[in-house]
C-alpha cells in the first residue's frame, strides 16, 4: 500500500511552533521566583519579535492544509498585537485582583497560537482543532479568577454554551464531508453540487457554530454575562481577538467556497446583522454597569463587521479586516480605562476630568471612536465598510445601521458627558502602572494616528 507523502514545509509554521514552545516555558517558570512585571515584559517583547518575523513566513505548510498568504499574515499581527496589549493590562489588574499570572499569560498565548492556525487553516479538520485550541484556553481565562462568583459563573455558561456551539459546528462539518467526501476547502469547492440538501443543513450548522462565538444574534446568549463576571484584561481580549480569527476565516470560508450560495448565506447575515445592530444597540442603552454595556457595544459592532461579509467580495472582506485592527485597539483601550478608573458603575463616572483629567481624555477618545466620530480612526473604517455596501446595492441596510449609529451615540456619550458635565459623586482613586498606561497610550494614539492619517490603513 502506498502512501501519499505530503509535503510539511515546517518553516511557513514557525511563528506558531515558537509561541507554542514560549507559552511551555511560561507554564515551566512556576518553578523559578520571577517577578510578574519581568514575565510580562518578556512576553510582550516576544510577541513584538513574532511580529517582525510572521511577514517573512508566507507559504504552505502540511500539504497546502495551512496556508499564509496576505490576509494570514495581517490577521495574525493584529492577533500579536493585541495579545501584547492584553498582557500589559494583565499585570496592572493583578496588584487588585487575585488571579493565576503565570497560568494567565500562557493560556492567553495558546489562545493565540490557536487565533494563528485558525486564520490559515485551508481544511475543516485543521479549522476544527484550531477553533478548539483558541476556545478551549479562553474557557479556563474567564474562570481563572477561582474565588469569585461571577467569574466562576461566566466561565461555566461559557464552557456549557461554548460546548454546544462546537458541538453544532462539528456536525455541519460531517455533513459537508458527506456531501463532498472531502475536507480540503480546494476540493471542496468542486464538490458542493453533489448533494444540495446534505450542503445546505451542513453550511447553516456550520455557520451557527461561527456566528456563537461572534455573538450574532440569537446566538449572544452568552455575551453580557461572560463579559461582566469574567476578568477585565479577559473581557479586553475574548470581546476582540477571537472575533478577529474567526471574522478572517468566516470571509475567506464564505467567499472562497460558499460563493455559489451567495445568495442564501448573505440573505441570513442579513436578517442575523439587523437584529444584532438592534439588541446590542437598544440593551446598550439601559446598562448602568460599564463592562455590560460595553458588551451589548460589542454585539452591536459584530453586527456592523457583518455588513462588510454581506457585500460578499474581496473589498469587503478587506474592509472587514482593516475595522477588526481599529476595533481592537479601542476596544482593549477601553477595558483598560476601566481597569484604569477600578469602577465598573458609570454613575460613579460624573466629573472624573476635574480629579484625572489625562484619563478622562483617553476615555474620550475611546468612545468617540466607538461611536464612530470623525476624525477617530473609529469613523474611518465604518465608513469604508458603509462604501462597499452602498456600492454593492445595499443602500438600504446602510441606512438601517447608521440609524443603529445614532442609537449608539446615547450611550456612548452619556460617559462623556458623565465625566465632563456632571458634579463629582466620588473621588476615584486609578490604578497607577507603567503597563497599564503604555497600552493606553498605545492603543489612543493608534486611534487617533489611524484617523487623521487613514492612508495608514490601505
Amino acid at each position: 500500500m502506498n502512501i501519499p507523502q505530503i509535503p510539511l514545509n515546517f518553516e511557513a509554521l514557525i511563528p506558531e511552533m515558537l509561541l507554542t514552545g514560549f507559552a511551555s516555558l511560561i507554564l515551566l517558570t512556576g518553578l523559578l521566583k520571577i517577578k510578574n512585571e519581568i514575565l510580562v515584559w518578556i512576553s510582550v517583547l516576544f510577541l513584538l519579535i513574532l511580529v517582525l518575523i510572521v511577514p517573512f513566513k508566507e507559504g504552505e505548510a502540511f500539504g497546502g492544509m495551512f496556508l499564509n498568504d496576505f490576509l494570514a499574515i495581517y490577521l495574525k499581527l493584529i492577533i500579536l498585537i493585541g495579545a501584547a496589549l492584553s498582557l500589559l493590562v494583565l499585570n496592572s489588574y493583578l496588584k487588585e485582583k487575585l488571579i493565576l499570572l503565570k497560568e494567565s499569560i500562557a493560556l492567553i498565548l495558546f489562545s493565540a497560537v490557536g487565533m494563528m492556525l485558525l486564520v490559515s487553516a485551508k481544511e475543516l479538520i485543521s479549522f476544527f482543532v484550531s477553533f478548539e485550541l483558541m476556545s478551549l484556553s479562553i474557557y479556563v481565562l474567564v474562570g481563572i479568577r477561582r474565588y469569585d462568583m461571577k467569574s466562576n459563573e461566566a466561565a461555566v455558561k461559557y464552557f456549557m454554551l461554548g460546548g454546544l456551539s462546537s458541538a453544532i459546528m462539528l456536525f455541519g462539518i460531517a455533513f459537508l464531508y458527506g456531501a463532498t467526501n472531502t475536507t480540503d476547502f480546494s476540493v471542496l469547492i468542486k464538490s458542493l453540487s453533489n448533494n444540495f440538501a446534505l450542503v445546505y443543513i451542513g453550511i447553516g450548522l456550520f455557520l451557527i457554530g461561527l456566528c456563537f462565538k461572534i455573538a450574532l444574534v440569537p446566538f449572544h446568549m452568552w455575551a453580557p454575562d461572560v463579559y461582566e463576571g469574567a476578568p477585565t484584561p479577559v473581557t479586553a481580549f475574548i470581546s476582540t481577538l477571537p472575533k478577529v480569527a474567526i471574522l478572517g476565516a468566516f470571509g475567506r470560508i464564505l467567499i472562497e467556497i460558499f460563493r455559489d450560495y451567495y445568495i442564501d448565506w448573505s440573505s441570513f447575515l442579513i436578517v442575523l446583522s439587523i437584529a444584532t445592530m438592534a439588541v446590542g444597540n437598544l440593551f446598550a442603552l439601559a446598562q448602568r454597569n460599564i463592562k455590560r454595556m460595553l458588551a451589548y457595544s460589542s454585539i452591536a459592532h459584530a453586527g456592523y463587521i457583518t455588513i462588510g461579509l454581506i457585500v460578499g467580495t474581496q473589498t469587503g472582506l478587506n474592509a472587514v479586516i482593516v475595522y477588526m485592527l481599529i476595533y481592537t485597539l479601542m476596544n482593549i483601550g477601553a477595558f483598560a480605562m476601566v481597569i484604569a478608573f477600578n469602577e465598573e458603575d458609570i454613575e460613579n463616572y460624573k466629573g472624573l476630568h476635574k480629579f484625572h483629567p489625562a484619563l478622562s481624555l483617553a476615555m474620550l477618545i475611546f468612545m468617540f471612536s466607538l461611536t464612530g466620530v470623525p476624525p477617530t480612526a473609529g469613523f474611518i473604517v465604518k465608513f469604508s465598510i458603509f462604501l462597499q455596501a452602498v456600492k454593492s446595492g445595499f443602500t438600504w441596510l446602510v441606512i438601517v445601521a447608521v440609524l443603529f449609529t445614532v442609537v449608539s451615540a446615547y450611550y456612548y456619550l452619556r460617559v462623556i458627558m458623565y465625566m465632563y458635565m456632571k458634579d463629582p459623586v466620588t473621588v476615584l482613586k486609578p490604578i497607577r502602572s507603567k503597563e497599564l498606561e503604555i497600552a493606553i497610550v498605545v492603543c489612543a494614539t493608534g486611534v487617533v494616528i489611524f484617523g487623521i492619517l487613514p492612508v495608514f490603513l490601505i
